[in-house]
């Protein structure tokens, strides 16, 4: 049995120590039909530096011998492209840069990751160049490669450029350091002045150029407009260059034997919904998954035999947790609650392939690129096209569960409850159908929110949000916001999380109503209004619960309809019915 690759990026690694690796090199020779220099974009662990690695091993002259024991039973080994192991091959990752400690010490980190790579280039090729490292008086980024063009310009070798992380460092300061993102991007600055001098070398020694990252809003202040690099990003035929397709997933599942420890369809069906729904071209169909989210899951059941404690991986969320900070940045607290909270769809929007960081400071033109900003980072992804333009959503639970994190934060609900005191009260819910604990507290943080916060937009959509924030807080529901039923949208459908359900005895399907105090007077026309809307909430959860659907995706568990009233902002009634 082959081992699984999680939190593994190295191609040879893989390939030497017999690692399950799902076949990608089919890519290399549709990379080479396009444009040399080229710019792809993928969200946060979706194997963009695996896949550099496994171009590296096939492009490098080095590895000439070792084609046939790395590439042995991939799809390139049979059909290798004239420029295989052709080329002395230079890789740069700006993973490790330092950004937190002002200019001097980010050029600092900045030097030494160019030069440290450059030097280990030259080892490495030293006798083809004839040159054994580089001089200390060239240890800065623009002198080294200067000095690197001196050299090779007099072999007749050419190079090819892998850069990684190529805006790792700007994603960290252009909210905090938005001075230093220009200084170092504008012109003549330092970062910019690098990458004047790899464009120069094109003419010369540097044949081909593949530079990733997360976004494009670093790209268009360093290159100066499109005349460098071709943005590869939405190309239909790179829509699976990396991710895993649904036969990819199966294959990978089926293999590790997997249906020995959980049932197989229930597996998929998870994933399907936690992992997938991510589309970086609006003309194709399928959608992929997440490559480290997957990998995550499998390894987890692999080692435990059975479901993990977390269905999410924690270093998802917190390299997710970054991104989510700079698109709030620019964004704004009421969309930001909507998508979450509604599956709110956005657009119609137009995807640029370039952003430049003074674009999303602009009120006349924020709203799409922030938009479009989420998009790229992953926080969005395409659901179709309407005329000319993207309508964009939350591709999976793993990013909607982000969006709760946002909204958490945005109304200080940590700090008003605790969380033992959410927890006792959510276990009766879950195993009792006992709802009055947790409904004191609901009231309780609806009244210390709505004190502090100008809830201008209080809504049906404001006591959602504020009662999902404790479930979300429970951690052990999935939340299903406005889920699709044949009778509709239900406002909210809570199933036992496929790891916890044995903590679990009930399943919630939920009717928000708000009643506007405006015209209630007195005692009885308000308990006119409580019955009707109560009333007409209950029809609409009898109807929802017609849907086999969801009878199917109950798990075996028994489906509660539940009615939350808010009447005005003071009054709130919780019916189990």
């Amino acid at each position: 049995m082959k081992k699984i690759p999680y939190g593994k990026s190295s191609f040879t690694e893989i390939r030497e120590s017999d690692m399950y690796y799902v076949d990608k090199t089919k890519y290399i020779e549709v990379l080479e039909t396009m444009p040399d220099y080229q710019f792809f974009i993928r969200p946060r662990r979706f194997g963009k530096s695996l896949f550099i690695s496994m171009l590296e091993c096939y492009y490098d002259i080095k590895e000439k011998e070792n084609f046939g024991k790395l590439f042995e039973d991939l799809y390139i080994s049979k059909n290798p492209t004239e420029e295989k192991n052709k080329y002395l091959v230079l890789r740069i990752d700006f993973a490790p840069i330092v950004t937190a400690q002002g200019e001097e010490r980010l050029i600092e980190s900045f030097d030494n990751i160019v030069s440290s790579n450059i030097n280990k280039f030259i080892n490495k090729y030293s006798d083809l160049i004839k040159i054994k490292e580089l001089p200390k008086q060239n240890w800065k980024a623009e002198k080294a490669i200067i000095y690197l063009d001196e050299v090779i310009s007099l072999t007749g070798y050419k190079i090819v450029l892998l850069i990684d992380e190529y805006d790792n460092y700007a994603n960290e300061i252009m909210t905090s350091n938005k001075d230093l993102y220009y200084k170092i991007a504008n012109e003549g600055g330092y970062a910019k002045t690098f990458y004047k001098t790899v464009k120069s070398l094109t003419t010369s020694i540097i044949s081909r150029i593949f530079m990733t990252g997360v976004s494009p809003i670093f790209l268009d202040d360093l290159t100066s407009g499109p005349n460098m690099f071709s943005n590869i990003t939405n190309k239909k035929i790179l829509n699976n260059i990396l991710g895993f397709t649904n036969e990819e997933l199966e294959k990978m599942v089926d293999y590790f034997k997997l249906e020995e420890y959980v049932d197989r369809k229930k597996l998929l069906e998870d994933m399907k919904y936690l992992y997938n729904g991510y589309k970086f071209n609006e003309e194709v169909e399928e959608t992929v998954y997440n490559t480290d989210m997957v990998l995550y899951l499998i390894n987890e059941i692999n080692l435990e035999k059975k479901y993990p404690k977390n269905m999410i991986d924690e270093n998802v969320k917190t390299d997710y947790g970054k991104i989510r900070k700079i698109a709030i940045n620019f964004g704004n607290a009421e969309e930001l609650n909507d998508i979450g909270a509604k599956n709110l769809e956005i657009g119609p929007v137009t995807l640029p392939d370039r952003i430049k960081l003074e674009d999303l400071y602009n009120p006349a033109v924020k709203d799409t690129y922030y938009r479009a900003l989420m998009y790229y980072m992953g926080m969005l992804t395409i659901k179709r096209a309407e005329e000319n333009s993207l309508i964009l959503g939350i591709p999976n639970y793993v990013i909607k569960s982000l969006y709760w994190d946002y909204i958490v934060d945005y109304l200080g609900g940590d700090k008003i409850v605790g969380e033992e005191e959410i927890k006792l009260a959510m276990r009766k819910m879950r195993l009792e159908s006992n709802i009055e604990e947790i409904i004191k507290i609901y009231q309780k943080s609806r009244q210390e929110i709505l004190s502090y916060r100008d809830l201008r937009w209080y809504n049906e959509l404001t006591s959602k949000v504020i009662f999902l924030m404790l479930v979300k807080r429970d951690g052990m529901y999935m939340i299903k916001s406005e889920h699709e039923s044949t009778e509709g949208y239900i406002d909210v459908y809570l199933k036992a999380s496929t790891n916890l359900d044995k903590y679990v005895n009930y399943n919630y399907v939920i009717e928000f109503k708000h009643i506007k105090e405006k015209g209630l007077k007195t005692k009885v026309k308000k308990e006119k209004a409580l019955e009707k809307a109560k009333q007409e909430a209950s029809e609409q959860l009898d109807n929802y619960m017609q849907d086999y659907r969801i009878q199917e995706d109950s798990g075996g568990k028994e489906i509660k309809k539940l009615v939350i009233i808010t009447l005005g902002k003071n009054d709130l009634y919780g019916y189990v019915i």
